[in-house]
């Protein structure tokens, strides 16, 4: 598994500001009735909102910056262990003494996974933490064709966000290649820290690899490890995966 967590760690928060799934993962957890498991947990992005919305959520993650910026936020929430706890784990090797109604793993954190046999070690591992009849959820990015031949040495604009907290600016511009034979992309970010006036105040660089999969290819890996797929969304509104959609939610049920 890749270390990203430990290589963001320091500009997740600001970069990552996105709020638009957060309804769908407080509202999937809050139907199981909990506990909820989260891997791929990062600073606690989701979490949180789910321990708040007062369902008890174990979050795992490989990085020690990440869990110990996830916990900082928890204390200055109050959130008690009880409600939110935080452990450092591999996704694809882990052990809790605690099984789950649901586990899930947000913004294609399951990408990290390069190869498929840490793919079927980890819903392996999550389906031995499953409660029967338990349910995993996790989201895919939906490979788009032109994106994968695109000229890697040209960046394009990924997004611009605002820190809430500082107010600070930041573009993040993406110049990433594909390795299409093994669906493995090695992501190259720059990161831009700008001024009120736009002047660019810090460039950070920040490399990164996953593996994307395609819908069947998934669907198919989830059958032979055991669980049975319920609903695929095209994205976090539930609405149909269709040939417009950037984003794959995908839901199955742990069989016995």
């Amino acid at each position: 598994m890749t270390s990203y967590g430990d290589i963001w760690a320091d500009l997740y928060d600001p970069v990552h500001d996105m709020t638009e799934d957060i309804p769908y993962w407080v509202e999937e957890a809050v139907s199981s009735g909990g506990p909820v498991l989260e891997l791929g947990c990062g600073t606690g992005r989701v979490a949180i909102p789910v321990a708040q919305a007062g369902v008890r959520v174990v979050g795992l993650d490989n990085s020690s910056a990440m869990l110990k910026q996830a916990r900082a936020k928890a204390r200055k929430l109050n959130l008690s262990s009880d409600a939110l706890k935080f452990v450092r784990g591999e996704m694809q090797d882990f052990s809790l003494e605690e099984r789950f109604a649901l586990a899930i793993i947000p913004y294609r954190s399951f990408q990290a996974l390069l190869s498929i046999a840490d793919q079927q070690q980890a819903l392996a591992s999550i389906k031995a933490h499953l409660v029967r009849g338990g349910r995993l959820i996790f989201d895919l990015w939906v490979p788009d064709a032109d994106q994968l031949v695109a000229d890697a040495s040209m960046p394009f604009l990924d997004r611009e966000t605002t820190d809430s907290q500082t107010g600070r600016r930041y573009l993040v511009w993406h110049r990433d290649q594909y390795d299409t034979l093994n669906q493995i992309l090695y992501g190259h970010a720059i990161v831009e820290e700008l001024d009120p006036q736009g002047i660019v105040l810090q460039r950070v660089y920040k490399d990164f690899t996953s593996r994307y999969l395609h819908r069947f290819e998934a669907l198919h890996l989830l059958a032979t490890c055991g669980y049975q797929v319920a609903e695929v969304y095209g994205g976090f509104n539930r609405q149909p995966l269709d040939e417009t959609s950037d984003e794959m939610v995908v839901v199955a049920v742990a069989q016995s």
